[in-house]
């Protein structure tokens, strides 16, 4: 036999001695997870939800998007939080935590978990998914999808945030101006609606202001500033990708 085919020979038994280990890893801790999960308290079985989330396998993946849409919030929201150390897995693991934001919509707490996922998954197929979040009327909501789009960093997602930022801005100049542009101040009398709009402005605006610095590495904390530098830099404006 050739020195050639020797060689490829060991490396083909180190590389199969490599995968049965690592297949002997990811059997060992879905045997933990199992009996983590016979645990009647919600706490602990969310313990080893996150426990299993450290071995990554399309395998232990699979299990984890399996819970988003069953057992109690702290359970889904580990396994929404361990899917979001899956880079590797982008693929399988993207589509499981977007189902899981339809699976949760009454869900908010759960539904921040997905988003900060995907954040740290920083796949940009998820973008169009997350865009449509930004106006949630669930602040929870809303600034988890818009700090989600921040972490992804991409230039389609300044001008969405801007507008989300100004539409804001409008609705608490209008509450200091006692009712200008068609909102009432809070505390008018059957103004609830406008007290609403008022909390969800003052609430997300914070967050768009966040995601505008983590995306431009700007530090402007202000919407007329920020419309100033988007207006000076909209036309040569481009984002380089901090290495991961």
């Amino acid at each position: 036999m050739s020195k050639a085919l020797l060689t490829l020979g060991f490396l083909s038994a180190g590389l199969l001695s490599a995968w049965a280990g690592d297949d002997k890893e990811v059997e060992e801790a879905i045997h933990r997870f199992k009996k983590g999960m016979n645990n009647p308290s919600a706490p602990a079985r969310a313990t080893a939800v996150t426990e299993l989330a450290a071995t990554k396998s399309e395998k232990t993946a699979g299990m984890l998007g399996n819970l988003l849409g069953a057992d109690a919030e702290p359970v889904r929201k580990s396994a929404a939080l361990g899917l979001g150390g899956f880079t590797d897995y982008k693929k399988i693991v993207t589509p499981m935590l977007l189902a899981g934001l339809t699976m949760n919509a009454k869900e908010p707490k759960v539904m921040e978990a997905i988003f900060q996922a995907l954040g740290k998954l920083d796949d940009e197929t998820a973008l169009p998914t997350i865009h449509k979040y930004f106006d949630d009327k669930d602040s929870t909501v809303a600034s988890a999808a818009l700090l989600a789009a921040a972490e992804i960093r991409t230039v389609g997602s300044i001008e969405l945030i801007m507008d989300l930022m100004k539409k804001y801005e409008k609705v608490k100049d209008g509450a200091k101006s006692g009712g200008g542009g068609g909102y009432g101040a809070p505390g008018v009398p059957g103004g609830g609606g406008d007290d609403k709009k008022l909390k969800l402005a003052t609430d997300v605006l914070p967050a768009t202001i966040k995601a505008m610095q983590v995306i431009s590495k700007e530090k402007w904390t202000t919407c007329k500033e920020w419309e100033i530098w988007w207006k000076r830099n909209q036309a040569t404006f481009k984002i380089e990708k901090d290495t991961k």
